[in-house]
């Protein structure tokens, strides 16, 4: 039906226009990303993309969603189970990744932790400077993960993580300097 905003054209059009930003991120900064040159690469007027979207933060914030939306519950689920779930998910979409260089104007580590606390088990208890450390390591191992393109699969890079949050192979290290 035309004039329906969730109908097929519609979803189209933002899976087109969603693709063209996902595109450019791979290239570019987000705040380098205009809305014309979206609208050019995309094939749509600047009308059709204020029609769904405010900003390119707000189509960024629209993949996100629908990102972490899409993820399987994790009730029942190990906190590694859960994790290398949300790492499979993320290595299947690939061109999201790009999402995690862009540097305070995106949420999607926010929201991937947020899902894992919502749905997964009960965490173990950890103070607020721990999880403050924990979440700024994931995301830098994230980070190195997707610029290396990769290389590991979900299982080993799951497996990297809990070995480095558990210290396993600082021992060595911690008893040669004490």
């Amino acid at each position: 039906m035309a004039g329906v905003k969730n109908n097929r054209r519609a979803q189209y059009t933002q899976q087109i226009i969603q693709e063209t930003v996902l595109g450019l991120l791979e290239n570019k900064p987000i705040n380098a990303i205009s809305v014309t040159e979206v609208c050019a690469k995309a094939d749509v007027n600047r009308t059709t993309f204020y029609r769904y979207y405010t900003d390119i933060y707000d189509c960024v914030a629209s993949i996100e969603k629908a990102f972490v939306t899409g993820l399987q519950p994790l009730e029942e689920s190990t906190p590694t189970a859960a994790l290398e779930h949300l790492l499979t998910a993320f290595y299947e979409d690939k061109k999201l990744s790009n999402l995690v260089f862009v540097e305070g104007k995106t949420k999607l580590l926010e929201r991937m932790q947020a899902l894992m606390r919502r749905t997964g088990p009960e965490p173990p208890l950890i103070d607020d400077y721990q999880g403050a450390y924990i979440g700024a390591g994931l995301q830098s191992i994230l980070k190195k993960w997707v610029k290396d393109g990769m290389p590991e699969t979900p299982h080993q890079l799951t497996q990297i993580i809990i070995n480095t949050i558990l210290a396993k192979n600082l021992s060595e290290m911690r008893d040669a300097v004490l």
